[in-house]
Parts: C-alpha cells; sequence; structure tokens
C-alpha cells in the first residue's frame, strides 16, 4: 500500500470529507452526508464555472464548443442531482433557493446552448426554427385569451339574462308560429 493510498484510507476512515475531484462518486445516492455532498456540489459549480470562461473564448474551436456545450449539459445535471440528494438528505434546499445559471442558454428540445455555442451554424438554424413555433404559439395563446370562459359557455348565465331569453324566444315563437315565415 503506498503513502498515498495509506493516508487516503485514514482519512476515510477518520471522516474527513474528501475533495479530490477524481473521487466524485458517479451515483450521487451513494453520498450520505450533508457537507461531503455539498463539497461535491461546490465542485461541479467550480467546473461549470471554468467551462462557462472557456466556450465563450473566442479563440476555441468550433469542436472544442461542442465539447464544453454538452460537457456543461452534463455537469448540469449532475449540480441538479447533487441538490436533490441534498434536499433528500434534510440540507440546503438549493433548486427552488438560489438563481439558475442556465437563464443566458437556449433551450431547444430539452438541450442548452451556452455562449458560442449559440453561434454554431446548426444551432442558429434550430434558433431560427424554434422562435417561428414560439410565434405562431403566441398567437394561439392570444386567440385564447380572446375566447375566454364566456366563449365556450362555462360561465353561468345571470338571471336576468336566463330571463330575457326565455321572453324573447316566446315572443319569437308567437311570431314564426304562424306559417314557419315571417
Amino acid at each position: 500500500m503506498s503513502l498515498n493510498n495509506f493516508q487516503e484510507y485514514k482519512n476515510k476512515e477518520s471522516g474527513a470529507l474528501d475533495t479530490n475531484p477524481q473521487n466524485r462518486p458517479k451515483y450521487v445516492q451513494k453520498v450520505q452526508s450533508i457537507p461531503q455532498a455539498e463539497i461535491w456540489r461546490n465542485i461541479v459549480l467550480g467546473e461549470i464555472s471554468s467551462k462557462l470562461t472557456q466556450i465563450n473564448d473566442t479563440q476555441t474551436s468550433e469542436s472544442r464548443v461542442r465539447e464544453l456545450n454538452d460537457a456543461l449539459n452534463q455537469l448540469f445535471k449532475e449540480k441538479r442531482s447533487w441538490e436533490h440528494q441534498i434536499k433528500n438528505l434534510g440540507g440546503n434546499d438549493y433548486i427552488h433557493n438560489t438563481k439558475d445559471m442556465t437563464h443566458s442558454a437556449v433551450n431547444i428540445a430539452g438541450w442548452r446552448y451556452f455562449g458560442r455555442a449559440k453561434e454554431l451554424p446548426d444551432v442558429k438554424k434550430m434558433i431560427e426554427e424554434k422562435k417561428g413555433q414560439d410565434r405562431r404559439n403566441e398567437s394561439k395563446k392570444d386567440l385564447e385569451k380572446r375566447l375566454d370562459d364566456h366563449y365556450y359557455g362555462k360561465v353561468k348565465d345571470s338571471k336576468q339574462l336566463l330571463e330575457f331569453e326565455a321572453r324573447r324566444s316566446e315572443e319569437l315563437k308567437r311570431k314564426y308560429n304562424g306559417t314557419g315565415e315571417k
């Protein structure tokens, strides 16, 4: 057993918290300690911050931008998993109490595009298609706003209106009763 392995073993036995990113567990449910889970969440946040800086660098190649964008999507999923695990363990509720870092991203079909990834040709095309679809959806929403519950007859009619309709129906029946024509 090497000295590093021995030191790692002693730290684990003594309950010291692990901060080595290579030791981060693949399954967040394996971590049952709130402080350890928060450390892993903070490490993921650091990686996200680093990759966001790299993806916005103008010197980064197109293929590297794609790789960074994929990595960011995975890291945001992992961050969300850590937040759920911390909440399940009885820790802070980071899910509702923090501002999400994805507000600058464009979400297309469940995949987010960050920084310069939004400028890639195929992504630009998808963004334009999404904007066109959003415009069509907005016009449908405007129509739904104008056609409210009164239009669909879901609102109960007032007593006065029902009385008026009954009187008017009787008048029209008497008027057209004889011949069926005016």
